[in-house]
């Protein structure tokens, strides 16, 4: 008996458990979303809106959707809009929510601001249908606006930030980004300026290279960060005494001069940079054209600074440019002998038939050391005999598979102290420092694992 009664407990204690979580707790999730729902000005999707009037006593604006995440600015003037903020602004106006009702026929709207209306939103959808709110006064709080849909007597209390949210200026609306691009498909840069013409390409495998006066390997991460600079740089302040104008001082012959493409089709971007000016506030900032509209701004000069660079700043300041952990074979030849590695499964082994598991610092050591940057170029070198290059005292080849990675020759010593190298298919000879030296130039027992040498002994 004792049993069947502790059972009921049981199967009640579960139903109850049951009607809490289910009604209480699910249930209570789903009466909150009716509830909201039931407060919402109007129901409608973010994305079906087509069209967006923002009029106060200012100004009347109009911005239009153009494609799927594009926007225009018709009115006042017409601009490309800034995507972003327009996202922003479509998702607010799709949920507009009542707080209170404050008169359900109210015989003066004059009283509340709505008469006039201190500012209207109107919004248009890609089925033709159309939907319209006016914003008043503040409440006494001031934490909330007096609202009403144009035409009805109605009056009720919206949040005050929702009434801010369009209180908009034409400008705020404009595409503030300096130049729109997809960064990560970027496959080719052009940087002229005083210092320079830069001309830059990347490869499959991400890498990026200067392609004159010859090729060369560029500083990657470098080049990673002058994009994103430019990617995420915004308009300073737009300049529309003279719109349309690409005659203005400094312009027609720009200070810097940016082209790069991207993508599949190989979409081109073009900046021009020109006079230096200073703003209201006294900070430095520079004339500028995005060549695919037709808005004048102003950049800041952390901008310009960062596209100022010459050929010695993007190069690449390793010995060798290469992906370590795709290298899978190393060939060594130094005065103490030729040897050869191969990594399998992960594990680097010695010699060609791979029967002694290699030292793995030792490994680190030699990519370590092919990655070290250099001290300093010399583009136009005289013949590779005048560096020990002719007949070099070490060699090292990195490859992935049956592919050279990396070729690089080490000669004699400069009266600096350094040590002359140069890579297979490039011209200029670099000076590195002879801590490298002193990490390739290592007999077998470095280069084999301790235990295996024991073992085989």
């Amino acid at each position: 008996m004792r049993f069947k009664g502790t059972l009921v407990l049981l199967i009640v204690g579960l139903a109850l458990g049951a009607y809490v979580y289910f009604y209480e707790i699910g249930g209570g999730e789903q009466r909150e979303k009716a509830k909201q729902a039931e407060k919402q000005v109007w129901k409608l999707e973010s994305s079906d809106i087509s069209r967006v009037d923002l009029v106060s006593a200012e100004e009347h604006i109009t911005v239009v959707r153009k494609g799927e995440d594009e926007w225009t600015l018709t009115a006042p003037r017409s601009y490309e809009a800034d995507t972003d903020e327009m996202e922003r602004l479509a998702i607010a106006a799709s949920n507009i929510l009542r707080e209170n009702i404050i008169e359900e026929n109210a015989s003066s709207l004059g009283q509340f601001g709505l008469d006039p209306a201190q500012s209207s939103l109107k919004v248009s959808t890609i089925d033709g249908k159309e939907y319209g709110i006016d914003f008043g006064h503040r409440n006494p709080t001031g934490n909330s606006v007096y609202a009403a849909l144009p035409g009805k007597k109605e009056v009720f209390l919206v949040s005050s930030a929702v009434a801010e949210t369009f209180e908009k200026k034409t400008n705020e609306l404009r595409n503030q980004r300096v130049l729109k691009f997809k960064q990560p498909e970027v496959e080719s840069l052009s940087l002229k300026s005083p210092k320079g013409d830069i001309q830059l390409m990347k490869d499959e495998d991400d890498q990026w290279w200067l392609t004159h006066p010859e090729k060369v390997a560029a500083d990657s991460p470098g080049i990673r960060g002058i994009l994103n600079a430019l990617s995420m740089a915004r308009v300073k302040e737009f300049f529309d005494k003279v719109p349309g104008d690409q005659s203005k001082p400094g312009l027609n012959k720009p200070f810097i001069d940016v082209r790069l493409t991207y993508g599949k089709d190989k979409a081109a971007r073009h900046l021009l940079i020109g006079a230096e000016r200073s703003s209201s506030d006294g900070t430095e900032m520079y004339l500028a054209k995005d060549e695919s509209r037709e808005d004048l701004f102003f950049v800041d000069k952390d901008l310009v600074d960062k596209l100022l660079k010459s050929h010695a700043d993007v190069r690449e300041k390793a010995l060798a440019t290469f992906q370590r952990w795709n290298v899978n074979f190393i060939s060594l030849t130094n005065s103490k002998g030729s040897f050869t590695f191969r990594k399998t499964g992960g594990e680097w082994l010695v010699g060609q038939e791979g029967t002694r598991k290699a030292n793995w610092e030792a490994m680190n050591a030699i990519l370590d050391a092919m990655e070290k940057p250099v001290n300093r170029w010399i583009d136009k070198p005289a013949p590779l005999s005048t560096y020990g290059l002719d007949k070099p005292l070490i060699r090292v080849i990195l490859k992935q598979g049956s592919r050279v990675m990396a070729d690089c020759s080490f000669g004699k010593a400069d009266k600096e102290g350094g040590v002359y190298a140069q890579l297979r298919g490039v011209s200029a000879v670099k000076v590195v420092d002879p801590e490298v030296i002193e990490a390739l130039d290592k007999g077998e027992p470095d280069f084999v694992e301790a235990s295996t040498e024991n073992t085989e002994k």
